[in-house]
């Protein structure tokens, strides 16, 4: 909580219990005001917490413990500074005999009713912080959930980007490879070709010295009749 929050919570504490203090008067001892006002703040806590347990009935659970702590110790003091105080100033008369029995039991009866009516008060005011506290974690939860889903839609299109880069890379290789093999072939062929060629032309000179040789040897014979 917030610390100017527990520093009211505890000034209001200090006030109700040194008012009772002093409302006790100085007749009544140390000893019996201090149990006056340990029992007396006992018992308000009890029933403040059993107002709190009946108002949080079918009331989500995380709702119902977010201001358990914070409204128990606040409305403590506060309906002891409505009830607690009157009944401490009419039990220092009832001590000191100024106050007889039956008017102190009547005046009881009157602060139970003040009691009984700010409790049921108190009960829907609980109530209505619950509500409040169960829509603002309705809000937190949806707007975790929002955030989960953003985040995890930016994951899957971030895979689904790197899984396409991947398989665009690996076509790209895969082309590159292609194309390599492709000039390596037109290369090859380039080669098989040029070797074809010089075979050819080898054989067609290999051909024309034939035929020169042939021409040669006619040439030589026809020389040869003619002179015999």
């Amino acid at each position: 909580m917030n610390i100017f929050i527990v520093l009211f919570i505890l000034l209001i504490n200090i006030v109700n219990i040194f008012a009772m203090y002093k409302l006790l008067g100085n007749d009544i001892g140390k000893k019996e005001k201090v149990i006056f006002i340990a029992v007396g703040v006992a018992v308000m806590y009890m029933i403040v917490s059993a107002v709190y347990w009946l108002s949080s009935i079918g009331m989500n659970e995380q709702a119902a413990d977010a201001g358990r702590d914070f409204i128990t110790f606040t409305f403590v003091p506060v309906n002891g500074l409505c009830v607690l105080t009157f009944l401490s100033s009419s039990y220092k008369k009832y001590k000191a005999g100024r106050l007889k029995a039956n008017i102190l039991r009547n005046r009881c009866v009157a602060l139970i009713g003040v009691l009984i009516i700010l409790l049921i008060v108190e009960f829907f005011y609980f109530k209505n912080i619950q509500n409040n506290a169960l829509e603002m974690l309705n809000n937190n939860l949806n707007n975790e959930t929002n955030t989960m889903q953003t985040e995890n839609n930016n994951t899957v299109e971030n895979n689904v980007t790197e899984s396409n880069n991947i398989v665009n890379n690996a076509v790209s290789n895969d082309t590159e490879a292609n194309t390599t093999e492709n000039s390596e072939t037109d290369n090859n062929t380039e080669l098989n070709g040029a070797q074809n060629g010089n075979a050819n032309n080898t054989e067609e000179q290999n051909g024309s010295t034939i035929e020169d040789a042939e021409i040669n040897s006619t040439a030589n014979a026809t020389v040869s009749n003619v002179q015999d």
